[in-house]
């Protein structure tokens, strides 16, 4: 009986060289991979082959490669190994040669500090591997999600595009590295990848299947049909949000729906069996958490760059070509005529109440201007805050709307809204908060402004997010994590930029302007929202509660605290001892 290593990355590794199908190993001596060589030399699906040199060892690889026509793997120690295989990399990165090159190095604390055997491994020439992937250190599951993704994506980038030599390095702790009790290599996921030409591996009978579409400048009417069909021939359903830009019946929009949804009716019902995704971010807060929140679903992302990005921690199969391809070749694979996927869907998002009684907010403002916004108009949001309010509430088909959501930062925003209007005859408009807007307010001084800019600046005169979402209140948030009292407001500057000016303090502001803000004029509008930071927390709370979604036994639970309330049914469950 084969005996592994105790070294949790390493068992991953063996596991994914076999599903993988990479089973010729060469090796040179070391102490550093002993972990690795010893679980080799005593699995029978590997054939090991010694080469004391590295030099020679790289070369010889090239050799066996060239002659099987296998993606081929190698194995050194830490010290100058790494360095060692240089050469031979270098042959192998311009001859296109898919080698492996699975190096070890000492932990990071020993890495630049005078310690024994332990130079940075994975600082190679940019022209000897076409990428290198550093594994961390197995302490937690985060790390262990990451080991799983980085092998994967190591190894299918052999023969991505253009075949070359990969680096996976390996930190290898001294005290493990020579026990070997585990008789078991553990289940890791295997991400494969499919290009066009190739056959496919897919089976869609019996399945839910959810797609999901992230942030896109729109779609083609190719793209458009191709995923109607699609729907139409199976149990599926569209999810999107304002960001998606895609503007088809079939469309659920349920932010909100999944913001009031226990974890455990979504996946009771409403959890897919195969995920599917296109385009990029989605912003989508309740959506990650409840994907990520599910172990079963399968993912399938659709890219044309056929890239390992795996959000949702499900990733198997990876689709490299376009979406019209993709969805056009799929609509005839095991036709259903099962819909009610999208009913239940459907059904559930109908029960949704958009009118539940909310204090002057980012959500009250979202709530009474959404059905507002101009047809044709565009719409942009800061993040967080001002993107999931406005996220809970449709608008016309016709509005298209962006966010800084690939790399989700607090600047620019603003600018960007301003960027797009430049060259647009429709109303712009751009959602955002105090600090975001504090931030980015140069862009207000921009030379040429257009008159079609509209912005409603919600200022709680702090970060509200940061009380939001359970985030820690037993802390001073106040002075220097969320920056509160900072006291500005953007009436000076407004003027100062020629742009007309609009404060509201209370509901019924906003309802006596909100006509003159979503109209044409010949001057751009800032309407100032002054709210607090409290009543963003409790018009969040409230929607949320109002629209609440749960088994049949959470629903009772929820009920009976609705009537006597939550103190009452906390003692009950003391005295019960449930």
């Amino acid at each position: 009986m084969a005996k592994y290593t105790k070294v949790e990355n390493v068992k991953m590794l063996l596991v994914l060289l076999k599903k993988h199908g990479i089973k010729h190993i060469v090796t040179s001596p070391g102490g550093t991979n002993i972990p690795i060589v010893q679980g080799l030399q005593e699995d029978s699906y590997f054939h090991c082959y010694s080469v004391i040199d590295e030099r020679s060892a790289m070369y010889f690889a090239i050799g066996l490669q060239m002659q099987h026509g296998e993606p081929v793997a190698t194995t050194c120690t830490s010290a100058q190994a790494t360095r060692n295989y240089v050469p031979g990399l270098t042959e192998a990165f311009y001859k296109h040669i898919p080698i492996l090159a699975i190096t070890c190095s000492k932990h990071d604390r020993y890495t630049y500090q005078e310690c024994m055997q332990a130079p940075n491994q994975t600082s190679l020439p940019v022209d000897c591997i076409k990428k290198t992937y550093a594994l961390p250190y197995i302490s937690n599951n985060a790390d262990r999600i990451i080991c799983e993704r980085k092998i994967n994506a190591a190894i299918l980038e052999l023969s991505h595009h253009r075949p070359g030599p990969v680096q996976l390095n390996i930190p290898i702790i001294d005290s493990e590295r020579l026990s070997f009790e585990e008789t078991e290599l553990p289940n890791v996921r295997t991400i494969l990848r499919y290009e066009r030409e190739e056959e496919w591996d897919t089976n869609l009978a019996d399945k839910k299947i959810m797609i999901v579409v992230g942030e896109s400048n729109g779609f083609t009417d190719a793209e458009i049909s191709s995923i109607k069909k699609f729907v139409y021939h199976h149990n599926a359903i569209v999810y999107s949000n304002h960001l998606s830009n895609l503007h088809i019946e079939e469309e659920i929009q349920g932010n909100l729906l999944l913001s009031a949804m226990s974890q455990s009716l979504f996946d009771e019902e409403f959890a897919p069996d195969i995920l599917i995704t296109i385009g990029g971010q989605t912003g989508d807060y309740p959506l990650y958490g409840k994907l990520n929140g599910n172990q079963t679903l399968e993912h399938w992302r659709i890219s044309t760059d056929g890239e390992v990005v795996d959000p949702y921690d499900k990733l198997t199969k990876i689709y490299e070509c376009s979406i019209y391809f993709f969805f056009n070749k799929m609509k005839d694979v095991d036709v259903t005529e099962d819909h009610t996927y999208f009913k239940k869907w459907d059904n559930a998002m109908n029960k949704i109440t958009h009118y539940t009684n909310i204090p002057l907010s980012n959500l009250y403002v979202a709530q009474q201007l959404y059905k507002m916004i101009p047809k044709g108009s565009t719409m942009n949001f800061a993040i967080l805050n001002s993107l999931r309010s406005w996220l809970m509430f449709p608008l016309d088909k016709s509005i298209n709307c962006y966010s800084p959501v690939a790399a989700f930062g607090i600047d620019g925003g603003m600018s960007m809204a301003i960027g797009q209007a430049y060259t647009s005859n429709q109303l712009s408009f751009f959602v955002t908060g105090d600090l975001a807007f504090f931030y980015d307010m140069n862009s207000l001084g921009i030379r040429g402004i257009r008159n079609n800019i509209r912005i409603i600046l919600i200022n709680n005169n702090r970060g509200a997010e940061f009380g939001m979402y359970g985030n820690p209140n037993k802390i001073d948030l106040a002075t220097y994590i969320s920056a509160e009292g900072h006291n500005g407001n953007a009436k000076g500057w407004c003027i100062a930029n020629n742009l007309k000016y609009i404060e509201a303090t209370t509901k019924e502001d906003v309802l006596k302007f909100a006509e003159e803000f979503v109209s044409p004029s010949n001057q751009s509008i800032v309407m100032e929202v002054v709210t607090n930071a409290s009543d963003e927390e409790i018009a969040l709370k409230n929607i949320i509660k109002d629209n609440f979604t749960g088994t049949k036994t959470e629903m009772k639970k929820n009920k009976l605290k609705t009537l006597i309330g939550n103190s009452v049914v906390n003692l009950i469950h003391e005295i019960i001892g449930k």
